[in-house]
């Protein structure tokens, strides 16, 4: 028999917060939509809950402390609770994020809305159903990095650019689904996947992005879990008058969403009994860190005064304020799960990935129902292919949101298709 059980925290803060998601601070002047934490519990032989934060990201510590919280309040292991960010750039300061620092209290908040709604989902679970699906969604997420006429590699290098010739890498159009209805058949809630940056709104209001519109076109709870979208926005390089941002295209995208999200349900049979479970590794990635002369070089940029915040300038505060968090580490340890209910993996890690990563973990997998998630867990920054290493542009650019090295995608995949190839 499966339960389930849904809840929603609300998470907006105070105007005049900080933005973060852009190279320089940006105080927010009010809401287009309420920002939330989104929990789902489902329970069967084993518990998990997932979790879908509206924040750009959600660090390690936020994470340990929303799972210690739940731990301490419902018969749930701390590992198995998934807690990722939608990344939308239009959230609160939960994380330092390019010129804008994240704010301890509203990082508390957080941490204690997770605990909150994961517990309310658990108090309310029901016996449920599951129905999964994916169904396609084309047109609506773009590989933004363009293969230049100099052989390099450039990011979101404008519309009419007569020197980009052709994406970079590839997409991924495809929207999977996880529906949960009580006995008496009403929709309880999804868990919903795509990938796709969360940059279609944009500006000074506080919103969810299009994951926010997918929820209200489907008039449900919906856990959003964002895949492998690290070199993927939304914006058509090759269709010049096209206009891909703003609150109606916002509206569009998750409508679209919504119809392939019915659409695959409706090929796809309900379950009442399935399978439940997680698995973990840790994985040790190596770093990238500034030179010396670098770190000089950096120390003297910054004396321009503050106001100034070209590229040059916020890169070297990024890299200054990384050497400080490193103190000296030349790698990292990170979780990296998979989470299983019935037919459907969730490869999760708390990674920015290249959309190949997301691809290769779907053509590695063992079955067709598979969900990365990406921002899972923690935040340890863009994970770039080694061909993206090579190409450069602006998601290799070390900082404080790039310092892997370049084999840590191919060793993050690694570890992933083994937890999913266990018995």
């Amino acid at each position: 028999m499966i339960a389930a059980g849904f809840a929603s925290v609300d998470i907006t803060p105070a105007l005049g917060a900080a933005m973060p998601g852009g190279f320089s601070p940006r105080p927010s002047t009010g809401a287009l939509d309420a920002l939330g934490v989104h929990a789902c519990v489902v329970a069967g032989a084993e518990t998990i809950a997932f979790v879908g934060v509206d924040a750009v990201s959600v660090p390690d510590l936020v994470v340990r402390e929303a799972r210690q919280d739940i731990a301490s309040r419902c018969p749930l292991a701390p590992e198995a609770i998934l807690i990722a960010a939608s990344h939308t750039h239009c959230g609160g300061p939960a994380n330092d994020v390019l010129g804008t620092d994240a704010d301890p209290a509203y990082q508390t908040r957080i941490a204690q809305a997770i605990a909150d709604a994961v517990c309310a989902a658990w108090e309310c679970r029901v016996p449920a159903t599951l129905t999964i699906g994916k169904a396609p969604c084309p047109g609506w997420a773009f590989n933004r990095r363009w293969i230049m006429r100099n052989g390099g590699e450039a990011t979101n290098p404008g519309k009419r650019n007569p020197d980009a010739i052709r994406p970079a890498g590839p997409v991924d159009d495809q929207v999977g689904i996880v529906a949960c209805h009580d006995q008496a058949g009403t929709l309880l809630g999804c868990i919903g996947s795509f990938t796709c940056h969360s940059t279609v709104i944009w500006g000074s209001l506080f919103s969810g992005d299009y994951s926010a519109y997918w929820r209200d076109a489907l008039g449900a709870p919906l856990v959003f879990l964002n895949g492998a979208c690290g070199d993927i926005n939304q914006i058509n390089f090759a269709s010049p008058d096209t206009k891909e941002s703003g609150l109606t295209h916002a509206k569009a995208m998750g409508q679209a969403l919504a119809t392939a999200s019915r659409a695959a349900l409706a090929e796809a049979t309900p379950l009442s009994e399935a399978q439940i479970g997680h698995r973990h590794e840790k994985v040790t990635l190596g770093l990238r860190l500034p030179s010396a002369e670098q770190e000089a070089e950096d120390q003297a940029l910054i004396t321009v005064p503050e106001g100034e915040w070209s590229s040059r300038h916020w890169q070297a505060r990024d890299r200054l304020l990384l050497l400080a968090d490193l103190a000296g580490r030349e790698s990292i340890t990170c979780e990296v799960s998979t989470y299983h209910l019935g037919p459907a993996v969730i490869p999760a890690a708390p990674w920015q990935p290249f959309c190949e990563f997301g691809l290769r973990l779907k053509r590695g997998t063992a079955g067709e129902l598979v969900f990365p998630a990406a921002f899972a867990n923690g935040c340890i920054g863009y994970v770039p292919t080694r061909q993206g290493f090579a190409g450069g542009g602006y998601e290799p650019t070390l900082c404080r949101g790039s310092k892997l090295a370049p084999e840590a995608g191919d060793a993050i995949v690694a570890a992933l298709l083994g937890l999913a190839g266990q018995g």
